[in-house]
């Protein structure tokens, strides 16, 4: 009994060094360029979705306190606009949201749909990080996430002026995904 206990007490580590290190080689880009280390996710990229190209499905939502529902007229209001699937529960969609406010700050359309959230701890969340939805819909069932194809949040898609998603991004935008997926739509090179 002993001599299995210590089998199992070393090869446990070393099954999760080996699966960390299949997250790093699959999950990142790493290369030299110029003397120095460049790593650049691509895990975003990695998760497709069927999706893309497509109209948008529809919401299924309900109205968080008073905040405005989306509607049709916000999607109807610029070339590019953001669909955020986020809960206050969410730690990256914590970490993500300083990007989030900038992007809004900036002059571009977000949506927030808050994924199977308690609605005062949502509130909370905005009223604690700021607001950067121009729209935000509860999506307590989950049946919006489920038609979007979301497989876990934050999620992020980006649709064009006829409300085609164009791309999706798992994960939290970051400064590195927005400068790599994002700014090529919402800020035309002049």
């Amino acid at each position: 009994m002993g001599q299995i206990s210590f089998k199992i007490i070393l090869v446990v580590p070393l099954f999760v060094l080996l699966c960390l290190s299949l997250f790093v080689f699959y999950g990142y880009d790493i290369e030299i360029v110029d003397g120095k280390l460049n790593i650049k996710s691509n895990i975003s990229t990695q998760i497709k979705s069927n999706l893309i190209g497509q109209k948008k499905p529809n919401f299924y939502l309900t109205s968080l306190k008073d905040y405005e529902l989306p509607q049709e007229k916000h999607l109807d209001i610029a070339d590019f606009k953001l669909i955020n699937f986020w809960a206050s529960w969410c730690a990256p969609c914590r970490a993500e949201h300083s990007k989030l406010m900038s992007i809004q700050q900036n002059g571009h359309h977000i949506i927030g749909i808050n994924y199977k959230d308690v609605s005062s701890k949502a509130e909370e969340f905005l009223t604690e990080l700021g607001n950067p939805y121009i729209a935000i819909g509860s999506d307590a069932s989950g049946k919006t996430a489920i038609d979007w194809g979301v497989y876990g949040i934050p999620e992020t898609f980006l649709l064009d002026k006829d409300n085609k998603i164009l791309l999706r991004i798992a994960g939290p935008i970051t400064r590195t995904i927005y400068e790599n997926e994002l700014k090529e739509y919402l800020e035309p090179k002049n």
